[in-house]
């Protein structure tokens, strides 16, 4: 069996902002989470995705011998839960990422998949209830075939991933399991913005405890033939509104209450404001100091946003990378001056919104 998790909600800000706390008065601390990329390949083909490398041949990515070894050094250094993600999709991996899905519970950490849910075979499917995995993030972008298919860039895609779902739900209730937790992740667009109830309805269907609705982010063309009007998204506030209103009433969580207004659907605009409190307390975004992003050629940065462009732990200690590398040192010097990179104003309003509730723990 794995090492129960540590009785702690690392997602908690309080536990986040009290290890950052630590900085100040006891010198570096280790991240609280590791955001891990097993690779870059993806099986769909999303207009929105901005990972241009996704149907390139694989390179320079980390063999499975050193993702191990970083998740071992991640341990050491204190890190309490380990985000899986692709870059592209973390599943097309077979060979690489069950086996570090399964090294994370052995070292007792907590467990976040994202996937786009249509490959979860019968093996991987009984291998996260085998060791109680925690939570599976899904990308779904829309309610219907015809919606989230159109997004994703393949036929079959919507009924792959909810026949996986329904099947691992089948799976947790033979078993008598509350996990792995399901949780949907939704891209607004102007052609699904008008389906946020429906989303939130099929979220509840499929058992889900929480929808995370994000804004999209517009600038190659791709992305930009998706984005809302003025119209649309004026009429975005009213949707939001009703869905809410409809996932309280389901005990669903969302991050509906966001876009309530137009502003957050700006995103690119919209860059982490500093606070009139002097040192970490100020500081526009605290990623830096509590979160590490490693791509799938050991790549390093702070956040998603900023991804691969840090030094590698490819050859070099997770820890020496953390403490000493030039790029989170700048970035860690740029918010103590207040002065973010300018990508920063790319980062989602649900990040930013959970730094801010770190920020007032501070």
């Amino acid at each position: 069996m794995p090492t129960p998790v540590l009785e702690l909600l690392v997602s908690e800000p309080a536990a986040i902002a009290a290890r950052i706390r630590r900085w100040e008065d006891d010198g570096p601390q280790g991240p609280m989470t590791l955001e891990l990329y097993p690779t870059l390949k993806c099986n769909l083909d999303c207009a929105f995705c901005d990972t241009t490398e996704r149907h390139q041949p694989r390179q320079d990515e980390l063999p499975l011998e050193r993702h191990i070894q970083i998740l071992d050094e991640a341990a050491e250094l204190g890190v309490k839960r380990v985000f899986v993600l692709g870059g592209g999709e973390p599943l097309v991996a077979r060979d690489l990422t069950p086996a570090i899905l399964h090294h994370v519970k052995s070292l007792g950490m907590e467990g976040i998949l994202t996937t786009n849910g249509t490959i979860l075979p019968r093996s991987l499917r009984e291998q996260l209830l085998e060791d109680a995995w925690d939570e599976i993030h899904v990308s779904v972008d829309g309610p219907t075939p015809e919606i989230h298919d159109a997004l994703r860039g393949m036929d079959g895609a919507f009924n792959k991933t909810v026949g996986n779902l329904c099947r691992l739900n089948m799976a947790r209730r033979a078993r008598g399991r509350a996990e792995p937790r399901l949780a949907l992740h939704f891209v607004i667009t102007n052609t699904n913005f008008h389906t946020l109830p429906a989303m939130v309805r099929l979220g509840h269907a499929l058992g889900c405890f929480r929808i995370d609705f994000d804004a999209l982010i517009a600038y190659r063309p791709e992305q930009l033939a998706l984005k809302l009007s003025p119209e649309q998204a004026s009429r975005v506030p009213g949707i939001a509104a009703q869905a809410l209103e409809l996932a309280n009433r389901l005990g669903i969580a969302t991050t509906l209450d966001r876009y309530l207004s137009v502003e957050a659907l700006d995103r690119g605009d919209n860059a982490p404001e500093p606070t009139d409190a002097e040192g970490l307390a100020g500081a526009p975004c605290l990623k830096a100091w509590h979160y590490l992003v490693v791509q799938s050629d050991g790549r390093t940065s702070p956040c998603c946003v900023l991804a691969g462009q840090g030094e590698s732990v490819a050859e070099t200690s997770l820890e020496d990378v953390w403490r000493d590398g030039a790029f989170l040192n700048r970035v860690r010097d740029g918010m103590l001056a207040k002065k973010p990179l300018p990508r920063c104003a790319e980062c989602s309003p649900n990040i930013l919104a959970h730094e801010r509730e770190i920020r007032s723990h501070l």
